[in-house]
């Protein structure tokens, strides 16, 4: 009979350690066309260049970024409106289908231009997908940015000024939705971006743009990513090691056998 020794204790513990890899934290960039821009490759190699590799942006739709290992994958559906999505529900198939940790939203710029909807009626939205994404993940780590400016030469007055209203109810209301337990961090994207030179048409981003917003998200993201993979360490390192000292237990009653 091989006795059980305290190495042999030790061994079983450190092989359950192990179990314990970097978990993988799933992104979701969400939003409409803006969403669909090459920003989140510019955030993915900060994210990568800064040591943080363990996350997969997941999302129905591809794209075209240039790089090295880009993960192409969004929700960023050209001329979507938060209302319609609230109605609609359509963000709830797209959890289903990809359940993230971390969802990056940008939303509201059609709310404004095509649908003229209230600063009221959108943020009446918001609640509705706020609620959507922690209904599917209690812990969801929400990236809450404001809207770009738009160039007041390509764009009614009645859109930008829109947009400006919008940005400051925003501003307000994303801190106020966070919470201890799914914490919403706020992105002001508005900031020092000049809708003349660091957009293609008035609107999206162009490169300077685009590199301009990865800057922004880049914290948030990070801080995001950081948390749900200690919050998943610590969970899973008290199951394992819990696992590993019943083993333990159970072979030094069995005379270590």
């Amino acid at each position: 009979m091989v006795k059980f020794s305290a190495f042999g204790a030790f061994a079983l513990i450190s092989l359950a350690s192990q179990a314990l890899a970097q978990r993988t934290v799933k992104v979701m960039p969400f939003g409409a066309s803006i969403v669909s821009k090459c920003w989140r490759a510019n955030l993915q190699a900060k994210l990568k260049n800064d040591g943080i590799r363990n996350f997969d942006f997941v999302g129905s739709l591809g794209g075209n970024c240039g790089g090295n290992g880009v993960d192409q994958d969004h929700e960023g559906h050209s001329g979507s409106q938060a209302t319609d999505y609230a109605k609609n529900g359509n963000l709830t198939v797209w959890l289903d289908r990809n359940p993230p940790d971390v969802v990056i939203m940008l939303l509201g710029t059609n709310d404004v231009l095509l649908g003229k909807k209230p600063v009221k009626d959108i943020l009446a939205a918001y609640d509705v997908l706020l609620g959507q994404m922690r209904a599917k993940n209690a812990r969801m780590q929400i990236i809450f940015s404001n809207l770009l400016p738009l160039d007041p030469a390509r764009w009614p007055k009645e859109g930008v000024e829109g947009m400006k209203a919008l940005n400051s109810a925003i501003a307000t209301y994303a801190p106020k939705k966070s919470t201890v337990q799914s914490p919403v961090y706020f992105v002001d994207n508005y900031a020092d971006f000049n809708a003349v030179t660091d957009t293609t048409d008035g609107e999206h981003p162009n490169d300077v743009g685009s590199e301009k917003m990865a800057k922004k998200f880049f914290g948030p993201t990070k801080n995001a990513i950081q948390v749900v993979g200690r919050s998943s360490r610590i969970l899973k390192s008290k199951r394992t090691t819990g696992w590993a000292r019943r083993e333990v237990a159970a072979k030094a009653a069995n005379g270590g056998a």
